[in-house]
């Protein structure tokens, strides 16, 4: 048996490649859509993909499930009750299939999504014994599948469900059966994944207290108790992976540079500017207009969160080659339709055309720490962007909290003649969110270039406790000083 480990950073995406190498034939469970990386795999080992896996309809990225298996007329294979509209193999409870001498056992677990099912593997060289279990979204590395994707009305019930896969299906296993999730650090399909990609029954059994809860009402309270925020694009991906997301043909859309006269008619019509520079590069000048979403690990997620899905994009690349990641990060999530092309030239075309550009204001924690202590008219109203964990765990007194992602959806609460400033753990949630709000007509709003960790390690004073929600107050509350406990 050879494994072969793929990793998306940003989605907290983890897929594997499986292979009996003797008899030159490999399985893909939960395959992302940009499928070219599997087939250099196959090829580099000399295997065929013959059988593409999926264990659940994933809620967090577009599926490559149909797109390997017409690339490689592998069998697709998940859960019956996917009832995926196009052509696919349903696997009910207990269902078995072999991929050489690698036998899969497919399993019920209903509680992530109700139609999940999770796979173990007994390579049959060696003996019947599973060695390997494919968990998907139900036991994580650390944690477990949150169950509320779905809806707030079926998050409860949903939990039940998980506490029953967990503790009839998936925890009987032995000690030394290796887990392999899909949803890895970075995923928002749960909180507190660990860093490392794979763990063992018996790890998790002895670590994971939240694996020790009996109570099943217990259980559901603490597994659904501050998830993170769902990014909006979220709610179109089930649907797109039921009903089969458009065939790429195994090709990468090519680039398509626009010259500064085509960009500006494009948002004339319609079109975002988008701006992929660092954040920095951007405060200092930018096109009016355009929106700040750097390209990195989570350009795709912020995409798909704060970028209405139909409308048209044009990039601003900082180098023409970055062109291949960002069209990759929005093809795994459906969006690379609106991309329409990128600006010829960068922002260095659009300043040498004589454009008018505009820059936004950064604060360090100090100077923010000032404009506050001053009071009046121009203290800003500050906005921590971050999760309500995060939030809760330490923020600025008198701040209020709206993750960045949830801005478009919240703009009506804030206050259109007050200073604003938008602050996070390192700066670039912050940014977003800045962005956010000047493209969005508020004028006088600034980002603090280092976050919360930096503000309390300055000395300046913090606040603990559960987000309030609701307009800004109107007075900072007595602070505790960092390092005191309240």
């Amino acid at each position: 048996m050879l494994t072969r480990l793929f990793r998306i950073e940003g989605l907290g995406h983890l897929s594997t490649l499986i292979a009996d190498d003797s008899a030159g034939v490999a399985a893909v469970v939960d395959p992302r859509r940009d499928v070219d990386a599997y087939l250099d795999a196959a090829r580099e080992i000399n295997v065929r993909i013959t059988h593409v896996v999926e264990t659940h309809l994933h809620n967090d990225y577009v599926s490559g499930g149909r797109e390997l298996a017409a690339l490689t007329g592998a069998t697709h294979l998940i859960g019956a009750g996917a009832a995926l509209a196009h052509e696919h193999r349903p696997l009910r409870d207990g269902a078995t299939f072999d991929v050489g001498s690698l036998r899969f056992m497919t399993r019920d677990t209903p509680g992530h999504t109700p139609e999940h099912v999770v796979y173990s593997v007994a390579d049959t060289s060696r003996g019947e014994d599973p060695a390997l279990l494919f968990t998907g979204g139900s036991l994580l590395v650390g944690a477990v599948g949150r169950t509320d994707l779905l809806g707030e009305e079926h998050a409860v019930a949903y939990a039940h469900d998980m506490h029953r896969s967990l503790h009839e299906v998936i925890l009987p296993h032995d000690d030394h059966v290796v887990v392999q999730p899909t949803h890895g650090a970075g995923s928002l399909c749960a909180t507190g994944i660990a860093s490392t990609p794979t763990t063992t029954i018996g790890y998790e059994r002895r670590h994971d207290a939240l694996l020790r809860v009996q109570d099943v009402e217990d259980f559901a309270r603490r597994l659904l108790h501050r998830q993170p925020a769902v990014p909006r694009y979220f709610a179109r991906m089930r649907p797109t992976n039921q009903a089969g997301p458009a065939l790429l043909g195994g090709r990468i859309p090519e680039p398509r540079p626009m010259p500064v006269d085509e960009t500006r008619s494009a948002i004339a019509g319609g079109a975002l500017l988008l701006d992929l520079r660092p954040p920095a590069d951007h405060a200092v000048a930018h096109a009016p207009g355009s929106q700040s979403i750097p390209l990195g690990p989570s350009f795709g997620t912020w995409l798909g969160w704060v970028v209405e899905p139909d409308r048209p994009i044009v990039l601003i690349l900082e180098r023409p080659t970055d062109w291949d990641e960002a069209i990759r990060q929005a093809i795994r999530i459906g969006a690379e339709g609106s991309i329409v092309g990128h600006l010829r030239g960068g922002f260095g075309a659009w300043a040498d055309s004589g454009g008018r550009l505009e820059s936004s204001g950064r604060l360090s924690v100090d100077q923010l720490a000032d404009q506050l202590d001053r009071g009046g008219p121009e203290a800003p109203l500050v906005i921590d962007v971050r999760q309500a964990d995060e939030y809760a765990s330490s923020h600025i007194p008198g701040s209020i909290h709206i993750t960045a992602g949830s801005l478009p959806d919240r703009l009506a609460e804030l206050p259109a003649d007050r200073p604003i400033a938008t602050i996070c753990a390192s700066g670039l949630r912050a940014s977003v969110a800045a962005s956010i709000l000047r493209t969005n007509g508020f004028t006088d709003v600034s980002w603090v270039a280092s976050g919360v960790p930096a503000w309390r390690a300055a000395g300046h004073p913090i606040v603990r406790g559960e987000a309030p929600t609701g307009s800004a107050p109107t007075r900072r509350r007595a602070p505790i000083r960092a390092g005191a406990r309240g």
